[in-house]
């Protein structure tokens, strides 16, 4: 009777020949250490998105700094007219041509931009309107 249990402990005990499955501990560790390294990349990933729109407002600002300072060296102006809040580049300085040519460049990507821009007839752009992401002025 006593080797027959013996026998049954030895064939059930872990660390055996022929083991089968983890026991209760092993999968609670390993779901804990998931866990964790699942909450430190879900902690970095959310200021990228933040960092990203600030980048993206940065870049349309710049693209449209450098597209009025280009209309302006092209067309031999000192001044211009000034906009009010307009994300239209076609008027009222027209910054978008549909068919560039080597003499009447396209300066902006395209027709509109994702903002709302101010500028002075300097050509310097003074304020940004739109989402709080932007904070460029």
């Amino acid at each position: 009777m006593q080797q027959g249990f013996y026998g049954w402990l030895n064939k059930n005990l872990r660390g055996r020949k022929g083991q089968q499955g983890f026991t209760l501990i092993e999968l609670l560790v390993v779901v804990t250490i998931l866990g964790v390294l699942a909450a430190i990349v879900t902690l970095s990933l959310v200021g990228l998105t933040t960092n990203a729109s600030v980048q993206s407002c940065n870049a349309e600002y710049k693209t449209v700094q450098a597209a009025l300072d280009a209309y302006m060296a092209n067309n031999n102006l000192d001044t211009i007219a000034s906009a009010t809040n307009t994300n239209d580049m076609t008027t009222p300085v027209p910054l978008f041509n549909s068919n560039p040519s080597p003499t009447s460049p396209n300066y902006t990507r395209n027709g509109t931009t994702q903002f709302h821009y101010d500028w002075d007839t300097h050509g310097r752009i003074t304020v940004i309107h739109g989402p709080s992401g932007c904070n460029v002025k």
